[in-house]
């Protein structure tokens, strides 16, 4: 049975879930959040997305302490629900994890092109309405490259790569966030809710609600990854990890919002590229707070990415390994044990989505906000489906009340995948959603690949399967 190489700790699974959550989305989506929900509605819909996100980490805490294994989702839904479940969740998950990639590099370039004015160079195409500009895709292109050759390098480089920025972005984050609430005033944040026509404040909440699986998503990025934690480091401490991560970026983003809002009238920056550098600019006047807020989104962008692709390609070599798509994917370095096709896989992925440009980033939240739901539903559906077939198994982490927690968090997760998918279908204004489009072809895709695994799982001795996705667990 491949395996990966074993050598993570508790510092670098906190950076990589933390660092995986928290990237430039807020620096990006802040201006559309405030104008659908206001400010402090921003800030209760990450406080509300943050107590879901928090309810199904501890369903991702007790599984993924009983079977600390590379698959995540894909291994909980597999003991739960069988074989089908599996690929229907790994596969989903696939698709959000990857999506990060170009998620980040146009964001990469989008920063770059603000902090070095007319790096972007000239146009080169348009698409939905927006420029791409030569520079700022080979920019984006180069960036996706570099972040296979961290990962080629082996889990170890990348997981240090990630320590350095995650926690360098905490410092810078904690100057101008402590300036904004500090400095600023709470009259710049009337009014606090953004109303719809029919002066409701629900519309517009649910609306950035809407997002959170996919600004939270990061977390589950760490139980692909545990397979390759040391000796030393308990399950349970893992465990706890995941649901630290997730409440520590509530409160990141909370307080992004609130410092964002206080230090001018909201609605001058809500049309504004990049709204929060702006805010700051204007308040304090010193481009030194802007290029702070935008050096502190362009650590987020590296270090979300790195957990991205991280955690997507252990996917694919856990699912390669059950075959459930093509055995090549187990393909490992001889030296760094890094999963060699699956960084290929995922590279080309995110170069391709590379050319959609600045137009691409809100179909891709979108996209990957449907995808994390899912895996969110099946996982936490999973504690209670597996207290009941596997009572008697050893559970490093045991959730209090975890039948009741099991099925608030399932809910939470329909909630959101609804939430999701109506979304979707307000956006595209009556036509069919381009997000529907995306997804129906990742699942062609998908079909592909499981029928082109068939005979590789045909070959399989009774149990095996089993044994290649469990493990020693």
């Amino acid at each position: 049975m491949a395996e990966l190489k074993k050598s993570l700790g508790g510092v670098q699974f906190f950076s990589i879930g933390f660092g995986g959550i928290v990237g430039v989305g807020w620096i990006v989506y802040m201006g559309l959040w405030f104008g659908q929900a206001g400010p402090v509605g921003t800030v209760l819909a990450f406080l509300i997305g943050g107590l879901l996100m928090s309810l199904v980490a501890l369903c991702y805490a007790e599984v993924g302490s009983m079977y600390p294994v590379a698959g995540g989702e894909a291994v909980y839904a597999y003991r739960a629900f069988g074989q089908l479940a599996s690929f229907v969740v790994g596969w989903a998950l696939v698709l959000m994890m990857t999506a990060v990639v170009p998620y980040v590099s146009i964001s990469l370039a989008w920063i770059l092109d603000v902090l070095i004015p007319g790096i972007s160079g000239p146009v080169l195409y348009s698409w939905r309405g927006q420029d791409i500009h030569t520079l700022s895709l080979v920019i984006a292109v180069g960036w996706t490259f570099w972040l296979g050759i961290i990962n080629y390098r082996g889990v170890q480089s990348a997981a240090r790569f990630q320590d350095w920025l995650t926690y360098g972005k905490l410092v810078i984050s904690a100057l101008f966030i402590g300036a904004g609430v500090f400095g600023g005033s709470t009259v710049n944040l009337e009014p606090m809710f953004q109303a719809s026509p029919d002066g409701s404040i629900w519309p517009g909440l649910l609306a950035v609600i809407a997002t959170t699986p996919w600004f939270f998503g990061g977390f589950n990025e760490i139980p692909q990854v545990l397979e390759e934690r040391s000796a030393t480091t308990s399950s349970r401490t893992l465990g706890l990890i995941v649901v630290a991560a997730v409440l520590a970026a509530a409160v990141y983003y909370a307080l992004a919002a609130l410092s964002a809002g206080m230090v001018g009238p909201w609605q001058d920056i809500i049309k504004a590229e990049l709204p929060v550098a702006v805010a700051f600019r204007t308040a304090f006047g010193s481009e030194l707070f802007a290029r702070l807020v935008l050096v502190a989104g362009l650590f987020g962008i590296i270090t979300v990415g790195n957990s991205a692709m991280m955690a997507s390609t252990r996917l694919l070599f856990a699912m390669s390994r059950a075959r459930m798509i093509a055995p090549a994917f187990t393909r490992l370095h001889p030296v760094t044990a890094a999963p060699v096709t699956a960084i290929v896989f995922v590279i080309g992925f995110g170069v391709f989505g590379n050319f959609l440009g600045k137009a691409g980033i809100a179909p891709i939240v979108n996209v990957g906000s449907t995808a994390a739901c899912l895996g969110y539903f099946f996982t936490s559906l999973s504690v209670w489906r597996l207290r009941g077939l596997e009572p008697d198994r050893p559970r490093p982490y045991r959730l209090p009340a975890g039948v009741a927690v099991s099925f608030l968090g399932a809910a939470g997760s329909i909630f959101l995948l609804g939430s999701s998918l109506r979304q979707h279908w307000l956006d595209a204004k009556g036509s069919f959603p381009l997000e529907w489009l995306v997804i129906i072809g990742w699942n062609l895709i998908g079909l592909a690949m499981w029928i082109g695994a068939r005979s590789a799982r045909a070959n399989l001795a009774a149990g095996e399967q089993e044994r290649l996705i469990v493990g020693e667990h």
